[in-house]
């Protein structure tokens, strides 16, 4: 019996292998920028201090909230259809146009905004540098690309080359005293870096050509039409994640914003994990779709499993050590963010169950519920923020985050017949700590 299920274990990892290089390759890449930012990016944050590290997060934030605009909900839609028709270049071409757009249009109305900033000119011109992100959102469709393929080494090779050259690059400025300016520039510079080496790329390791590059009105006119939903609710999503720094700013001034967003760095440093999982098996998902109802649960279910195994292993972790940790890496002038950080932690793990619901709305065809669900979220954010952080400041943000988190991924499932199935599937998630098996994974 014990060689059975040896056997039985062994087949079933030698039928995911694709899957599970796939996952290594871009766990790979977070694991790189995991030990950067434990390091320069530590380095970087006591030496800038919560002040400037503040304004930095808090122009961040503000660039975080026009992305959405940018990817226009796109990627997920465009994904599957290269997954579908992988020879069709246009798809890659027409969104690629799609996105140039709205990424002028966006960086232009950033522009105008800082305009308006006229007491604070570091905060404005950290805001103009950072708007460049917008125009180079178009390299995400070959990394798209790439993963449509199962073959996500091309994006890491690219990605954590740029990463550790301005890495490199960042503790050099270090030792000669860079302004924040400087290593916001450096920012872009990474970015661009990484979109010449994916082109490249696409064009000499994955031997494609431009032969089939043409724009497509009636895809353009499909996906927009099927994305407008994903648009808005990946404007709220990101709106009630970065309230709290947004608030924390004009109720308590850029030191603050900059504590909570040293608390954010490590407990955010995880989720990279739940993207990385559910786009490595989301085609295989899409395929157990086509085989029937109950593979396409199965699968699902054994997806939210992992999961919620990681990110609760990971919340207990940090709420028993989260003290010392954050003495250990950010010294005396972030003093007391600890506690702050045993309570934000706990964030991913409905953080994960979301990124692994992403895709069921779609596949089910339910994208328009993702609105609904996110709005709660941000409702619930608000009333918290507002009562809880003029009292307790970072606490209050964390404490709120946790709960609206809650609310749009899990809860909210409860109240639509057509996403109570979800519910329950993320609810028996938590099973697997009662009943340990191979099998709730494999």
């Amino acid at each position: 019996m014990a060689m059975e299920a040896a056997l039985s274990v062994f087949y079933r990892l030698k039928t995911k292998q694709k899957i599970i290089f796939n996952s290594f390759w871009v766990v790979l890449d977070k694991v790189i920028r995991l030990l950067g930012s434990l390091v320069v990016g530590v380095w970087v944050t006591r030496y800038l201090g919560p002040i400037d590290f503040g304004k930095f997060n808090y122009a961040g934030s503000i660039i975080g909230l026009s992305i959405p605009l940018v990817n226009l909900g796109m990627n997920n839609i465009v994904l599957t259809e290269m997954i579908k028709y992988p020879k069709r270049g246009d798809i890659l071409f027409t969104a690629l146009i799609l996105k140039l757009c709205s990424g002028a249009l966006t960086m232009l109305a950033i522009y105008c905004f800082s305009l308006t900033m006229h007491d604070d000119q570091v905060t404005r011109i950290l805001l103009i540098i950072l708007s460049a992100q917008c125009i180079l959102q178009g390299q995400d469709l070959f990394d798209l690309f790439n993963q449509s393929r199962v073959e996500s080494k091309n994006t890491v090779i690219a990605k954590s080359t740029a990463y550790l050259i301005i890495n490199i690059v960042k503790a050099i400025g270090l030792y000669l005293g860079f302004t924040i300016i400087q290593f916001t520039s450096l920012t872009i510079a990474e970015t661009i870096l990484g979109t010449f080496i994916l082109v490249l790329f696409y064009f000499r390791i994955s031997k494609q050509t431009t032969a089939g590059w043409y724009f497509n009105w009636e895809f353009a006119r499909k996906t927009l039409k099927l994305s407008w939903p994903l648009i808005i609710s990946d404007l709220f999503i990101m709106l009630y994640m970065r309230l709290d720094q947004l608030m924390l700013k004009s109720l308590a001034g850029y030191a603050e914003v900059g504590r909570y967003s040293a608390v954010v760095r490590i407990s955010e440093i995880h989720y990279f994990v739940a993207g990385a999982i559910s786009i490595s098996v989301y085609p295989s998902i899409v395929k157990m779709r086509e085989r029937g109802e109950d593979a396409f649960r199965e699968g699902y279910q054994k997806l939210f499993n992992i999961l919620t195994t990681i990110s609760v292993s990971v919340a207990l972790f940090f709420t028993v050590f989260s003290g010392p940790i954050t003495h250990f890496l950010y010294g005396a002038r972030f003093a007391g963010i600890g506690q702050i950080l045993s309570v934000h932690i706990w964030t991913g793990v409905f953080v994960f169950l979301g990124v692994g619901a992403s895709n069921w709305y779609i596949i089910r065809n339910c994208t328009r519920y993702i609105l609904i669900f996110t709005m709660t979220g941000l409702f619930v954010n608000i009333v918290l923020n507002l009562v809880l952080i003029p009292r307790y400041l970072s606490m209050g943000a964390a404490i709120a985050t946790c709960i609206a988190q809650l609310f749009a991924a899990v809860l909210s499932n409860v109240f639509i017949k057509q996403t109570r199935e979800l519910f329950i599937l993320q609810a028996k998630s938590f099973l697997v700590f009662f009943k340990p098996s191979s099998k709730n994974y494999l």
